[in-house]
């Protein structure tokens, strides 16, 4: 984390900003915090679950040892 020197010199400078700036801080600092999950016990989302098997189907499978091997 963080030092106390540090922490102090963030809320100096917050301090200095307008409120339009606070608001934009505030929006990053919201990005950078991981997004709580409203059921833990699920998975995280993975995009390649949906192209798992993929390639048992059509040209991408035919002859794949052959091609890499030759």
């Amino acid at each position: 984390m963080y030092s106390t020197n540090q922490n102090q010199q963030i809320l100096d400078a917050i301090g200095e900003l307008s409120q339009q700036q606070i608001q934009i801080v505030l929006q990053f600092i919201q990005t950078l915090q991981p997004k709580k999950d409203s059921n833990p016990t699920s998975a995280p989302y993975d995009p390649l679950t949906n192209f798992i098997g993929a390639n048992n189907h059509g040209n991408l499978a035919q002859q794949i040892d052959q091609d890499l091997y030759d």
